[in-house]
């Protein structure tokens, strides 16, 4: 998907931890798989134990492997409780915790690897919220230099002209939990070239009004709006256990509409962690 390789866990109610390896990034923490640890940077949705029980084992086993501190990106009104967390952990284990939080509100922006950078963005959710879309920046030409050879661009250079611009393109969105209302309202996150949406809900057993009130997704609401998506690939994570993977998937093959239904991809087996 856009080449990006996404690897992990997302069991609604149960544990997230999305790692992307090209961007050596994951988001959500969950219980700390042991895959978890290798990675260095970790971007915090919220603070729902699913996505953030496993914090202070992350921080721990990677003191115990001597590897650098993590650098942890999260939502700033739950940073201090973290903090208070992380100290009454180290007081347990009788060591020095080694980290770095870097609290971080909407609008944000944050250097997260050479040319890319994570924009932090509001989400609808029942406690303090993030999504994360992570943005490269890329060269262009400019329009009308465009179909010039090189060595007419070079001799433009050398009389100084500009002949390309910057342009920021965001690559990967991450909502974490939240409601529809979170990609109605950011065409940011609608541009992604992937985004990576919870959908929690697959069925009438928790219809979209229930979904909502718990600050989740339901795939009606998804099926509705994905024509507005912009990007290439809509990867659905955090599907609830009251569904497994085959019934989901036949809800893709079935409900979505044709012409949006190839840009649409399911996340995750039907248990076990990675």
């Amino acid at each position: 998907m856009a080449g990006l390789h996404l690897v992990g866990i997302a069991e609604g109610g149960v544990e997230t931890n999305i790692r992307v390896p090209e961007f050596k990034l994951m988001f959500d923490i969950g219980m700390c798989p042991p895959r978890a640890l290798s990675v260095g940077r970790l971007m915090v949705s919220h603070g729902h134990a699913d996505h953030l029980g496993g914090i202070h084992y992350y921080i721990s086993q990677r003191g115990m492997l001597k590897l650098p501190p993590a650098i942890i990106h999260l939502p700033a009104e739950i940073a201090p409780a973290v903090e208070e967390i992380l100290a009454l952990w180290s007081k347990i284990e009788g060591f020095d915790y080694r980290y770095e939080l870097r609290p971080a509100a909407p609008g944000d922006r944050v250097s997260v690897g050479r040319n890319l950078t994570a924009v932090a963005v509001r989400t609808d959710h029942r406690v303090p919220s993030l999504a994360w879309v992570i943005e490269r920046r890329v060269r262009k030409l400019r329009p009308e230099f465009q179909g010039l050879d090189g060595e007419a661009l070079r001799e433009l250079r050398a009389r100084g002209e500009q002949v390309s611009s910057e342009h920021d393109v965001p690559l990967l969105g991450v909502t974490g939990d939240t409601t529809i209302e979170t990609f109605l309202h950011s065409p940011l996150l609608r541009r992604c070239k992937v985004l990576v949406h919870e959908c929690t809900s697959w069925n009438d057993a928790r219809d979209p009004a229930s979904t909502r009130s718990w600050g989740h997704t339901h795939i009606d609401e998804i099926i509705e709006h994905a024509g507005a998506f912009e990007g290439e690939a809509l990867v659905l994570v955090h599907r609830s256990l009251r569904h497994n993977r085959r019934f989901a998937e036949r809800v893709i093959r079935e409900r979505f509409p044709a012409e949006l239904r190839a840009k649409v991809h399911l996340f995750g087996r039907d248990a076990g962690r990675s």
